[in-house]
C-alpha cells in the first residue's frame, strides 16, 4: 500500500486529502478513525488508510520524515494513491472548524462530535504532541 504514493505537501492539497478522507467515512468507521488517531495505530478503510510513525519500517519513517504527531493519510483515487502527512493538531482543527457539517453528514450530534474533538485534544496534550 505504500508504494507509488503521490505525496502532497502544500496546505491546500493536504486540506483536500483530509476532506476526502473524512467524506469517505460512514458513522461506524468514523469512530474507528478517531480510535486510530487516539491510539496512533494503522487502520485501513474502504477508501484509503492511515499510518503512523511506528507502523512504518524505519527506512520509510526516515524517507517521509514523520514525527510522532503525524499521520500519513492515503486516499485510493481511481487506482492511484494520493497521500499527505498531516499532524494530529491539523485534524483537530479541521474537525472543529467543520463540526456542524461533519455532525450532519455522519449523523452525529454536536455533543458527540465535541466529545470526539475533546478526546483528540486530550491525546495531543497527554502525549505532548
Amino acid at each position: 500500500m505504500l508504494s507509488n504514493l503521490k505525496l502532497y505537501n502544500d496546505k491546500k492539497d493536504r486540506k483536500q486529502i483530509i476532506k476526502q478522507f473524512y467524506n469517505g467515512l460512514n458513522q461506524e468507521n468514523f469512530h474507528e478513525a478517531v480510535t486510530s488517531l487516539e491510539e496512533r495505530k494503522h487502520k485501513v478503510f474502504p477508501h484509503g488508510a492511515v499510518y503512523f510513525k511506528n507502523d512504518l519500517p524505519t527506512e520509510k519513517q526516515i524517507e517521509l520524515n514523520l514525527s510522532k504527531s503525524d499521520g500519513l493519510f492515503i486516499i485510493d483515487n481511481d487506482g492511484t494513491q494520493e497521500a499527505a502527512i498531516i499532524p494530529l493538531q491539523v485534524i483537530v482543527q479541521f474537525l472543529a472548524s467543520n463540526r456542524e457539517q461533519i455532525a450532519k453528514d455522519k449523523a452525529l450530534s454536536l455533543i458527540q462530535l465535541e466529545n470526539i474533538i475533546d478526546r483528540l485534544e486530550l491525546t495531543l496534550k497527554s502525549e505532548e504532541l
